[in-house]
């Protein structure tokens, strides 16, 4: 089930993009048959953000007439997407039946892949967490890591007993890969192998399973977004700290994704800290504001930035001993995340930036005190609710519920045609089914 439209003789064609990418048509029309997808979607989207709902609140917000609602509920319900989830008491006249999303009615997988990491979760449709694996292993080569993951994946179904016929897809997260397409070098150490892996197509072939692919950094704005309790945060960035940084940006409760999928790629930013390095020109904010970063203050090797990844004691420890290198490193990482927020909030105007990674969440948090206070922007408001730069409330956890929020956005959110992902499996989308198969 993904967003891919009708292949038929008269359907939209994909437009190719480079590295095996496709980007959804623009679609216009009135058909009777778009009409009923966009408000089933408009509808269970109410629902997903707000409910429970009674039909007259769903009619309210979503614009429809209460005979458009009752119908297309009576369907919803009828197919077990939604259930009934209590009546008004003490009201006058009848009582008011509430509808919410129903939990079981599909699951999703997520799994986030990094360097020499796997990690991976089973959620139902609230996306709750109902099965995790994680796998330390070496990633460099693309074949052995996805037979891998695979048999993960077969593993983790048999443990949580979900019905295969309900998995509405596996969403995958990683890295930005395309390399060898830019006029320089952009990708992390391990990475060289992975260039142009049609990734979606061999996992599904692996697993039987349709997978949707995305970078990190959007995936967890993603996951940020659906964790979020107050649902009218629509406007908002991510920064996601992991061997790179990067900026997930919500806009109109949408991922902002730019032309190449490459929109929040701060990491290439050039950065002037108080000192001149590297023979007077100056980093990039990659190689501070990052493991690899770390890795390079602590004098460590790569493979001590993947070990503290690993084990997040190891630089938990650090940080509570005030080792003096740690803290240096602090100090110019904080300046860079004061840097970034400077420039998130002079492009997008996010309500507050988030930010989480592969950090522990003592640092996370003591990076955002560092950053403070911010430069001037017009994000400083007399008027503002909450603060600008704030912790994440999944932290590390955010790509992978992220990840498996891309089959239910997908498939229920009634902007779906717009959603850009970088890579699309087939053409099944079961939300859209008129009757249960």
């Amino acid at each position: 089930m993904t967003d891919t439209p009708k292949t038929g003789s008269g359907a939209p064609k994909l437009t190719k993009l480079p590295g095996g990418r496709q980007r959804l048509p623009n679609v216009t029309g009135t058909n009777l048959e778009h009409s009923r997808i966009f408000n089933r979607r408009l509808i269970f989207e109410a629902l997903y953000q707000s409910g429970p709902l009674s039909r007259i609140d769903i009619a309210k917000r979503v614009g429809l007439t209460p005979q458009t609602v009752s119908g297309i509920t009576r369907e919803l319900l009828d197919q077990q997407f939604i259930i009934e989830t209590g009546r008004s008491q003490g009201q006058r006249g009848q009582p008011q039946i509430y509808l919410g999303p129903n939990p079981v009615a599909g699951f999703s997988i997520g799994i986030h892949l990094d360097r020499n990491r796997v990690v991976m979760v089973v959620c139902n449709l609230l996306l709750e967490v109902i099965g995790r694996k994680i796998w330390m292993g070496d990633t460099r080569d693309p074949d052995s890591t996805l037979n891998h993951i695979a048999s993960l994946t077969d593993a983790l179904i048999n443990e949580t007993a979900v019905p295969r016929d309900k998995i509405w897809n596996i969403g995958l997260v990683l890295p930005t890969l395309d390399d060898d397409i830019y006029d320089f070098a952009t990708k992390q150490p391990g990475w060289d192998a992975w260039a142009n892996v049609p990734v979606a197509q061999r996992l599904k072939d692996l697993s039987g399973l349709t997978v949707l692919v995305e970078n990190d950094a959007t995936a967890a704005a993603i996951g940020e977004h659906f964790a979020r309790s107050e649902k009218e945060n629509r406007n908002f960035a991510h920064l996601y700290i992991g061997y790179g940084v990067g900026a997930g940006m919500i806009v109109d409760g949408m991922p902002l994704k730019g032309v190449w999928g490459n929109a929040g790629e701060l990491g290439l930013l050039p950065f002037q800290p108080k000192r001149m390095r590297d023979n007077g020109e100056p980093p990039i904010i990659d190689s501070v504001l990052s493991l690899n970063g770390i890795a390079k203050a602590l004098e460590w090797s790569i493979n001590g930035a993947d070990a503290a990844v690993a084990d997040v004691s190891i630089l938990t420890d650090l940080h509570s001993q005030r080792d003096s290198r740690l803290s240096s490193w602090m100090e110019e990482a904080g300046l860079c995340l004061r840097f970034l927020t400077a420039i998130l909030e002079s492009t997008i105007d996010p309500e507050f930036i988030s930010v989480g990674g592969s950090l522990p969440p003592s640092i996370v948090a003591a990076l955002v005190e560092r950053a403070y206070p911010l430069y001037r922007s017009l994000s400083e408001r007399k008027d503002r609710r909450s603060p600008r730069l704030v912790v994440g409330q999944l932290t590390d956890d955010a790509p992978v519920i992220g990840a498996a929020s891309l089959p239910i956005f997908v498939n229920t959110n009634p902007n779906f045609r717009h959603l850009y992902i970088r890579q699309l499996g087939d053409e099944q989308r079961p939300f859209e089914q008129p009757s249960i198969s």
